[in-house]
């Protein structure tokens, strides 16, 4: 910088400090050229040598003086600058705030005023970054953790509870961080509003909101506060929008207590974090138990597992004939995913899937699940069972992939299928999450001529006036709802309901999940023709489906002369026959 030239030479000297160069500068500049002058002067009018000396020791006498007075007060009016320094080098080292005075007006007064409130902003500044969550202005982890100890030290008995948004990774990866972020917003100023004053309210972790208060060691008042968190919950658990995205979140709750789940701040904090990863829908709060912890260790073990799973070919899929009674023929089958593993043997989906779903592994085993299946409808088009439709599910994490469409049209194309031999299926709770994303995903699939079915229906909370706007071809009725629905008049009434529902939309009803002939027979009176479920067959590996397909057949022939002979000799001559 050009105002800088003469510092920036004089700093080479040596190493000097910038207070001596200062002194120096003010010697050099005033004292000696003073000192010249005088010698030249006296030297011309001096009469002799001692009138000469003695006027020169008077004015080196003076000079010395008036140096000394001189770098007094330089040294003096140095010491804001030096003041300043000392403050900001400590400040930057340990953090340590320097009292530096305000009320000065000057240059060196508004260096000091200026460095002060500049170091006051910047430990405002750090302090917030360091204790409060940007996003939702909450204190975070850290500053939790801290409050959560000092309480503990004062011997207090603790409640905590932990909040998970279950739904934050699955929006962040479809729509973005920013997005992901402003929900937790919306969330944390939603569960705020209904937090009891006293109660401490603060983000542990990305897609986790904790409240923290003190309680009693009474079992009533832990059971009475486990009640009212359950409330909570479920009010902040409602609808809400973030511009065109429609969100139904699901909030999952764990509580620990201290001393009982935990010694410790962290301890604390990691059992209510472990009980809420246990929470599903039906039980949204948790207790934290050993049994949780142990629980959430064999998740964790299971999810390592899982990572190695298909790289190591543990997975595979198999497939389940969907039958049409009307038609007496099997019209496609459902592939369903199946792992195989070296020590536990057969894992349950249910005890996997979700692992897949919360982690990252949903995506890479989701488009496997994908590619494996088209590649199987080309195997069988050159086999006996020639063009079966295959349905195969997504999960809702997949479903909001901005790049799904592409996967299925790639898949397809690798395989060389005709689209219309594949149908994607997915549930209805994961449709409805986001109105204008699942229009626009359907549309495009029906476009490419793939078949589109919602499953698990009457489980979830779809709306009719939107669900009729939405172009898909198949309603699978929840296995809930068919199992003994012969005898279960709510059953019955539903799935009704839902014949009705899928004949006035003009689209095709699946039951899912018979297994007695009773319950076929019940369904196909009430004009329900389409079947899938362990009553025609099991799920099969694909070198057995053939197989599979030629007992279902049977089971359908069998049903259909038992359906003839009802008709022609009625059930008293049927029963004389069994006699």
């Amino acid at each position: 910088m050009p105002d800088l030239w003469l510092y920036d030479r004089m700093s080479r000297i040596g190493n000097l400090s910038y207070r001596f160069k200062i002194m120096l500068v003010a010697f050099v500049g005033i004292h000696v050229p003073l000192i010249a002058v005088v010698l030249y002067i006296a030297a011309l009018n001096a009469d002799h040598w001692g009138q000469f000396i003695e006027t020169v020791g008077v004015t080196l006498g003076a000079t010395l003086l008036g140096t000394a007075l001189t770098l007094f007060v330089l040294n003096k009016l140095l010491s804001p600058v030096l003041l300043t320094a000392q403050a900001l080098e400590g400040f930057r080292l340990d953090r340590s705030l320097g009292q530096l005075p305000r009320h000065y007006t000057d240059e060196a007064g508004r260096l000091m005023a200026c460095a002060g409130e500049t170091i006051d902003h910047l430990e405002a500044t750090l302090d917030r970054l360091e204790h409060v969550d940007e996003a939702t202005g909450l204190p975070n982890r850290k500053q939790l953790l801290m409050t959560l100890s000092e309480t503990i030290a004062d011997h207090a008995a603790v409640a905590l509870t932990v909040v998970r948004f279950a739904d934050y990774a699955r929006l962040k990866e479809a729509y973005g961080n920013g997005i992901a972020e402003q929900a937790m917003g919306f969330l944390a100023r939603r569960i705020g509003s209904f937090v009891a004053e006293g109660k401490i309210l603060a983000r542990a972790g990305r897609a986790e909101l904790t409240i923290l208060g003190t309680t009693t060691d009474e079992p009533e008042a832990q059971a009475a506060l486990a009640f009212r968190l359950r409330d909570v919950i479920k009010s902040a658990s409602g609808e809400f929008a973030l511009g065109a995205i429609v969100l139904q979140p699901t909030l999952q709750c764990g509580l620990a207590f201290y001393p009982s789940d935990g010694a410790s701040a962290e301890e604390l904090l990691d059992a209510a974090a472990a009980a809420a990863t246990q929470s599903v829908p039906t039980t949204p709060l948790v207790l934290h138990s050993a049994a949780a912890t142990r629980a959430a260790q064999s998740r964790f073990e299971l999810e390592h597992d899982l990572r190695r799973a298909m790289p190591e070919g543990q997975l595979d899929l198999h497939y389940q004939p969907i039958v049409d009674l009307a038609d007496q023929r099997v019209i496609g089958a459902e592939a369903l995913l199946r792992w195989r593993h070296p020590e536990r043997g057969m894992v349950s989906p249910g005890e996997f899937i979700p692992i897949a779903e919360a982690t990252d592994l949903i995506q890479p085993i989701g488009l496997w699940v994908l590619s494996r299946a088209c590649m199987q409808i080309r195997d069988w088009s050159e086999s006996e069972l020639g063009d079966i439709r295959l349905a195969v599910n997504l999960s809702a994490r997949q479903f909001l992939d901005k790049d799904l469409v592409p996967h299925v049209r790639d898949a397809i194309d690798a395989a060389g299928i005709s689209p219309d031999r594949l149908e994607i299926e997915l549930t209805e709770t994961a449709a409805m999450a986001d109105h204008a994303h699942t229009r626009r995903v359907f549309t495009a699939f029906r476009d490419l001529g793939v078949g589109i079915a919602l499953d698990d229906f009457g489980t979830g909370y779809a709306s009719m006036s939107y669900l009729r706007k939405l172009p898909f071809n198949k309603l699978k009725i929840d296995r809930e709802f068919v199992s003994n629905v012969d005898t279960l008049g709510e059953s019955q009434a539903i799935c009704d309901a839902l014949i009705a529902l899928s004949r006035g939309l003009g689209i095709n009803v699946l039951a899912e999940g018979a297994e007695r002939e009773e319950e076929v027979r019940h369904l196909l009176s009430r004009g329900c023709s389409t079947f899938q479920g362990y009553y025609f067959s099991r799920p099969v590996p694909a070198d057995e489906l053939a197989r599979a397909v030629g007992i279902a057949q049977l089971r359908m022939l069998r049903h259909r002369m038992e359906q003839l002979e009802r008709t022609q000799f009625g059930a008293p001559g049927r029963q004389g026959r069994r006699a």
